[in-house]
């Protein structure tokens, strides 16, 4: 399922006025039922990687019709907030009772908010961010974390074999990331333990052995194909580098600000 179309905040000049909803439609609508299936997904890959504080600040950049922050809240934390560009988008989450702000420059407002929050969101974010402004714009990130906060960010992986339709599916994207060009970008913007990890979307079914079921032939199929995939990384990487690298169509990046040195401070006493 196509969960990465996303708002992104700041990233079309400001006299240009475009209507990302239309695109947005396309993969998303505002039934219960949908809406829940887009927050068990975000239980699921967010779950592993939060932190354990639920009372501590969360801002969601980018943040769409808000699924993400209904998933947090779900899950229990009490104080998430998000941005986005789109008047649309944000005036929707609004509707729903989502603290959400119309935000027309993203990166100045995360500057602005200089240590607030322990978890900031980037979720099909960063692809939309021209090249020239991605490390100001990540260190923008980094600047609004506590010293030790947290950056969880999701992003179409160029590695996929659907990488170029990831990369061409929304025209405002304006780059791909490998897990390789993901860590350098962060670690440009400040951040350390910067981990870059496969993110599915098609997870073994619970009869995934029956493969007479429409979920079972579907999950073999992805296992043969992806197999073959790996098989060609290995044969064009060596088996070494092969092996490791991720295939899944969106990347999710786990990344910590560096803590700050207690020798930066001036130290108390007279």
């Amino acid at each position: 399922m196509a969960f990465l179309a996303r708002a992104a905040s700041a990233v079309a000049p400001k006299q240009m006025e475009i209507d990302y909803s239309h695109h947005y439609r396309k993969w998303h609508n505002d039934t219960p039922e949908h809406i829940q299936e887009v927050a068990n997904y975000y239980h699921r890959i967010l779950g592993p990687h939060l932190p354990e504080d639920k009372a501590g600040p969360v801002l969601d950049v980018g943040c769409g019709m808000g699924f993400a922050l209904i998933a947090l809240k779900q899950l229990g934390f009490q104080n998430v907030a998000g941005i986005d560009s789109n008047a649309g988008q944000a005036a929707y989450c609004q509707s729903k009772g989502l603290d959400v702000t119309l935000c027309s420059d993203s990166a100045g407002f995360l500057r602005n908010c200089s240590g607030r929050y322990q978890l900031v969101l980037a979720l099909d974010l960063l692809e939309h961010i021209p090249v020239e402004h991605q490390i100001e714009f990540a260190t923008a990130i980094a600047t609004a974390l506590k010293s030790g906060g947290i950056l969880i960010g999701t992003t179409p992986n160029a590695n996929s074999s659907l990488a170029a339709r990831w990369r061409y599916l929304d025209w405002t994207h304006q780059t791909g990331f490998t897990e390789h060009s993901m860590d350098f970008l962060l670690h440009n913007a400040g951040f350390a333990e910067v981990k870059v990890m496969e993110v599915e979307y098609c997870t073994r079914p619970g009869l995934w052995w029956l493969p007479v079921t429409g979920s079972g032939r579907h999950w073999w199929a992805f296992r043969f194909f992806r197999m073959w995939r790996r098989l060609e990384m290995m044969a064009e990487l060596g088996p070494g580098q092969g092996r490791r690298v991720p295939l899944s169509p969106n990347l999710l990046v786990v990344a910590r600000k560096k803590q700050a040195d207690a020798s930066d401070h001036e130290p108390d006493g007279g």
